[in-house]
């Protein structure tokens, strides 16, 4: 795996796992441009590692992402250009995420701000300290929002809040981002937050990985597509599974009273 400064990437072999590090700790892991490209390019590697089940997405020190880089914004000559270039960079970073065969679960462990909560959302699961907090943060600065801010977020909470959240910079605390389906999980204080997120990743990581990739690619068209087309995804894809060894370890499991031994073929 490439070493990054920006970013950081460890694999844990033993479960498939991979966490994929903000790190930008003395920033609150500010969206530079260096820290898109690192984070565009570490996805890209780890989509091509067919040993990844499960993908954790957070953030070193007290923040899981804190959005742009105000600093560079600032610095930028040309601001048109220039966020031309870095809002490309991070959607790149944004259709590896949707397209990654592993399920991804963002462990947000502090402030989740502007381009960091459009992360966040594009996440399959989303599990967060009882520290964190949300916030679109955009037009705080005369922006209109990007990283998939305005096609997730109104999906996962509701157009009426969604608008809030972007429109009036609503900042929900963690209760709240549980309260409205942000979050399926906030864990305490009492224990430690990645150590928890590890646990449900590692019960992913042991599941069936092909039928978690058509899962995710059906899921994502359902938004799009009519009743009829989706029926006829759905019909595809478990045709799909069906012809896989996982398919037959499941039913073996399930016959004989057992945890079922997923080998992704």
């Amino acid at each position: 795996m490439t070493q990054f400064e920006t970013i950081l990437v460890d694999i844990e072999e033993t479960d498939g796992l991979a966490f994929l590090y903000f790190n930008r700790p003395n920033q609150l892991n500010s969206l530079s441009y260096k820290l898109a490209e690192e984070m565009s390019l570490a996805l890209n590697e780890i989509s091509k590692n067919n040993a990844i089940r499960c993908l954790i997405l957070t953030g070193k020190g007290k923040a899981f992402c804190g959005g742009g880089d105000i600093v560079e914004f600032k610095k930028a000559s040309d601001p048109r250009e220039f966020m031309g270039k870095l809002v490309s960079k991070l959607h790149e970073g944004i259709k590896f995420i949707k397209n990654l065969k592993a399920p991804v679960i963002a462990a947000i462990n502090g402030p989740c701000f502007g381009a960091g909560l459009g992360f966040a959302c594009a996440c399959d699961l989303r599990i967060c300290s009882e520290n964190a907090t949300f916030s679109s943060a955009f037009t705080n600065v005369g922006l209109s929002p990007d990283s998939s801010t305005t096609y997730h977020l109104p999906k996962i909470v509701g157009l009426s809040l969604a608008n809030e959240m972007i429109l009036l910079n609503r900042v929900l605390n963690a209760e709240e981002a549980l309260k409205f389906n942000l979050v399926s999980k906030v864990i305490g204080s009492d224990v430690s937050f990645l150590e928890e997120v590890k646990k449900i990743a590692t019960k992913i990581s042991h599941g069936p990985i092909i039928a978690f990739e058509s899962t995710k690619k059906l899921l994502v068209k359902s938004f799009s597509n009519d009743l009829e087309t989706q029926l006829e995804e759905e019909t595809e894809n478990i045709k799909i599974n069906a012809a896989k060894e996982d398919f037959q370890e499941g039913i073996r499991a399930f016959l004989e009273k057992r945890k079922p031994n997923f080998q992704g073929k």
